[in-house]
């Protein structure tokens, strides 16, 4: 849920910049409009049966960024989080911006400059997300040193011995 909510309230800046370009000229496409062109034709991506695919990729793609990243704190500390985010987020942007367009899985930008915006925004998202997750979650996710060996949860729920086991992840 951490990762869920750190990604999701991480994109609301990253999606306000990225209307604010493409009003401005800046980019030609809205994040909305690549995801919806993952699943439906060129014309109908400005639909609002585009709108609604696109906003629920988007999502999807951002709450995933944010639970990779979420592990990815629970095995190495939330020290330099931020960092970590951005890095988490610029391969993010490498994989949807970069790879998917040389693919042609999607449109590519007509704009030069878009994929340079775009990482910005990238960067953005994962800077923030690595702020919210390090200060939302709990003490014992995290191998901080502070935190006492036993408080700390195991990255995997799973007991020493097998009869241990309550059937919970912990």
């Amino acid at each position: 849920m951490l990762g869920i909510v750190s990604g999701v309230i991480a994109g609301v800046p990253g999606r306000l910049i990225n209307a604010w370009q493409y009003k401005k000229g800046l980019t030609d496409k809205k994040y909305g409009q690549r995801a919806a062109s993952l699943f439906l034709p060129n014309g109908k991506v400005n639909t609002e049966e585009g709108r609604v695919i696109g906003s629920i990729v988007n999502h999807a793609n951002i709450s995933l960024t944010g639970i990779i990243f979420t592990y990815l704190l629970a095995a190495t500390g939330r020290d330099k989080a931020v960092i970590k985010g951005v890095g988490v987020s610029t391969v993010a942007w490498l994989v949807i911006y970069g790879l998917t367009s040389r693919l042609k899985i999607t449109v590519g930008s007509k704009k030069l400059r878009a994929p340079l915006y775009s990482f910005f925004d990238h960067v953005t998202l994962g800077g923030l997300c690595g702020y919210i997750a390090a200060k939302l979650g709990h003490d014992s996710l995290f191998p901080d040193k502070e935190v006492e060996e036993g408080e700390k949860l195991p990255l995997i729920g799973a007991a020493e011995d097998p009869s241990e086991r309550d059937g919970y992840l912990h």
